[in-house]
């Protein structure tokens, strides 16, 4: 794996994938290869996009109605530089399995950039 961004929650570790961009002169996250990765953490919280539409869970921190995305969302963390960010709203958590993962071959790829 190259360079990576490492960004933790609640003792969770999220890796991010960066590549130099000669445009900007600067490394960038790449959130396309970002969609390769499990869209949830180790525990079942979702990774989500700061611009990504709120949930029907979501708690907008005020009352504004351009509040539309999860970055308006009390229960969003996003990581400082970065436009990720973790759910931590219980409703939205994935339960883990006590056994495999549960996925075939097929719905693992459908899977792959799904966050709910």
């Amino acid at each position: 794996m190259g360079k990576v961004n490492r960004y933790e929650f609640e003792g969770e570790v999220i890796e991010v994938p960066v590549y130099w961009d000669d445009h900007l002169q600067r490394e960038v996250e790449d959130y396309e290869d970002y969609c390769k990765q499990p869209g949830h953490t180790p525990s079942g919280r979702p990774i989500l996009l700061t611009i990504e539409d709120a949930c029907p869970h979501a708690e907008m921190v005020d009352d504004d109605p351009a509040s539309i995305d999860c970055g308006s969302c009390r229960h969003y963390h996003q990581f400082p530089g970065s436009l990720l960010g973790v759910c931590d709203n219980e409703k939205r958590r994935k339960k883990r399995r006590s056994r495999g993962s549960g996925l075939t071959q097929a719905n693992k790829e459908e899977t792959l950039c799904e966050n709910d």
